[in-house]
């Protein structure tokens, strides 16, 4: 797949994104979720590269503790999106916030737009699901974090137990078992796109040696997947009770394997 392709991909939902995904009760609750695993990993005034940053909420709530964070997409839609957003902040908030073009699949031709190396390289929800290979931007991540750095990736993993529920109840045998072999499909109006789904083995694997692992946690284990954001919506109170409860075992195995999404957070080895 090409940067085109990668772009248009998410062009295409630019527009509806925190409509149908952040501003919905579930997708705060999983997106704090991330965000307070991560969270505790940084020193004060960290730099952030984030990948594939969508609509820069992730961005403005790490500017908003008070970190330095390029985020980058390939998509400009996307980025459109972001800098509307960062203009409704405190201009203090605007200042932590440079908004960048990268395409993941290629990132070496980012290279001279760093100026010093970062504490965090991070990616959510998917946004490295669109890349085949991981290993140049694994390498790239590495290349660039200070020793003892973190790398955070979250991505949508082979096998998701409320999917797999969900769509079974419905009878949609399909979309059932879309993610089993690693690779799917993902439409939007006539555009057709390719989706891969790593399992925790092959990303670690992706890495290499100069990381270590430091937790996996799941994302999405007991809240359902975007498909089925009404449930959460018609009993919140119910949902609201399981978010808590995942955050406690979010870490669990089975649980960070069988997630919508999993989060795998590494370390630089220290030089």
């Amino acid at each position: 797949m090409t940067a085109h392709q990668r772009s248009r991909m998410f062009d295409d939902i630019a527009g509806s994104y925190d409509r149908g995904f952040t501003e919905r009760l579930p997708g705060r609750w999983l997106r704090s979720l991330v965000q307070e695993k991560i969270v505790g990993l940084l020193p004060p005034a960290s730099r952030i590269l984030e990948i594939g940053c969508g609509t820069g909420e992730d961005a403005v709530e790490f500017a908003k503790l008070g970190h330095n964070v390029i985020a980058s997409d390939v998509s400009q839609a996307m980025l459109r999106q972001a800098r509307q957003k960062l203009l409704n902040q405190p201009v203090k908030i605007r200042e932590r916030v440079q908004i960048e073009w990268l395409d993941a699949a290629n990132p070496t031709a980012f290279a001279p737009n760093l100026e010093c190396n970062f504490e965090l390289v991070f990616s959510n929800f998917g946004a490295l699901n669109c890349i085949e290979d991981l290993r140049p931007i694994f390498s790239y991540a590495h290349e660039h974090l200070k020793p003892g750095g973190h790398l955070a990736v979250t991505l949508m993993g082979r096998f998701c137990a409320w999917e797999t529920l969900g769509f079974a109840l419905r009878g949609d045998f399909k979309r059932m078992r879309r993610r089993w072999n690693g690779h799917g499909r993902w439409s939007k109006g006539e555009t057709v796109h390719s989706v891969w789904y790593p399992t925790v083995g092959s990303v670690r694997q992706a890495a290499g040696s100069g990381f270590q692992r430091v937790a996996i946690y799941g994302i999405g284990a007991l809240l359902p997947s975007t498909e089925f954001f009404g449930v959460c919506e018609r009993w919140p109170g119910f949902f609201g009770g399981l978010a808590k409860l995942e955050n406690v075992i979010a870490g669990w195995w089975p649980v960070n394997r069988t997630s919508d999404h999993f989060l795998i957070v590494l370390r630089k080895e220290l030089a």
